[in-house]
This record gives structure tokens, sequence and C-alpha cells, in this order.
């Protein structure tokens, strides 16, 4: 079983010109790691000899953009376990992806996201590339305005989608199945100061259902976001 970050979560569109830029931002990478799961790229591996080590970033593809793998090296901080408030655990996968998407005009945009797991923690850093922070506000219900080192910023709380695979299930069951799981907690905080160039969007949530603490968002943005790909310091 493993609960995984939707595409959308709960984002009711307010108006489908920028909804649509928007959904379509959102579910690139979600998609791209959502595939991820399926193949078995972010399951805990297997006791072995590297169990007790933290896992790197996987290697860079020829076909990779070059802001994939900057992404995932951005995340996986030494430090991350601390960052979430779980100082005993370490990162047992890490990855990038992102992928594109054509909008009926032929216009195309692409993003991309880096995820690591650490025990039944996921942390999840998305380059929105093309939306800004207040486009998200305008097609988001209850999200709260902050600012992140003088940079616009929201937060916002959704389910993850839980998904429960076939074979070893109690009853002897052998299909899978889905259904809602536990809290995500998300902050998207601008590029720039005048929330201009795009947005990043960090999530985390739990594999066991726990809801995380609201504060680790904010100690692993401060920390991560400055060395993040397209990040603007300065006022």
């Amino acid at each position: 079983m493993v609960d995984e970050l939707t595409d959308g979560g709960e984002r009711p569109a307010k108006g489908p010109n920028v909804g649509l830029q928007v959904a379509a931002a959102m579910g690139l990478v979600a998609v791209a790691l959502g595939a991820m799961w399926g193949l078995g790229t972010f399951r805990k591996p297997a006791d072995g000899t590297d169990a007790g080590k933290p896992a790197g970033c996987q290697a860079r593809k020829s076909s990779d953009a070059a802001e994939y793998p900057a992404l995932c090296a951005a995340l996986n901080r030494p430090d991350l376990p601390v960052l979430i408030g779980a100082p005993s655990e370490h990162v047992v996968l890490a990855q990038s992806a992102g992928s594109t998407f054509t909008y009926p005009d032929g216009t195309k945009e692409s993003d991309a996201a880096a995820e690591v797991q650490l025990g039944t923690y996921n942390v999840r850093l998305t380059d929105n590339q093309d939306v800004s922070v207040q486009a998200l506000a305008d097609v988001t219900d209850s999200v709260q305005p902050t600012t992140v080192l003088g940079h616009a910023a929201l937060t916002y709380s959704d389910h993850t989608l839980e998904i429960t695979f076939g074979g070893g299930q109690s009853g002897g069951g052998t299909g899978g199945g889905s259904g809602t799981g536990g809290v995500a907690r998300h902050l998207v905080v601008a590029k720039s100061a005048k929330d201009g160039g795009g947005s990043f969007e960090l999530a985390i949530w739990r594999q066991d259902g726990t809801t995380p603490d609201a504060a680790s968002l904010l100690r692993i943005a401060e920390q991560v976001l400055p060395a993040a790909p397209g990040w603007v310091a300065g006022t």
C-alpha cells in the first residue's frame, strides 16, 4: 500500500482559462512520478548492505532536462530528516521527473519535480515554471497566504490517494484498489519577490496516514528553495 500525491487534490477551478493552465501544470509531474510508483521506483528496497545508507539522487538520463536532477539535488539534503522532524530517518529513495503538456494552440509547457522518501515520509518539490502564486490562489479553495524569505506564498492541504496493490492482502483477495488517504500539506512560493517567473511547490505527506507537521514545510522551504534552480534571491 502506498499513499501517492494526486495531480489535483481538491482544487476546484474558479476560472476556466487560468484553471486549465494550472491544472495542466500541476498534473504533469504527478503523472510522471505516479508512473514511477507503478513501476516500483519509489518502493522501499529490501534490506541489504546499503539499508542504513541514505540514498542519493539517481543519475541523470540523456533524455532528462537539466533542471530535473538539479531539483533532486536541492531537495535531497543531508539535513532533510531533521527538517521534517524525523532525525532518525534517512532517505531510502530519491528521484526526479518531468513532462511536457501541449495546449490546443500548440504551445508547450514543461514542468519538473523531485521526490524523496524517508521512512513513512514523502517530500516533493515541484517547479511550476509558468504558474504564479496568485494564479494558483485564484483557482484553489481554502488557501492561507503567507511569505517565505520575502516571497509571496500560500499554504493549503488536501488528501492523498491510497493505492492498495493486489496479493498478500488480508482475506485472501488478489485485487488492488484505491481510496482517500491521509492529509498532504502544501506550500507554494513565488520564485521571485515580484511573484513572476513561476513558483515552487513543496508537499509533504506520510504513508501511515498520520498528518505531517505544518511547521516542517517552512523549515524545508527556507533551506531548500535558495538552492533550487530558478530561485531569485533578494527583494
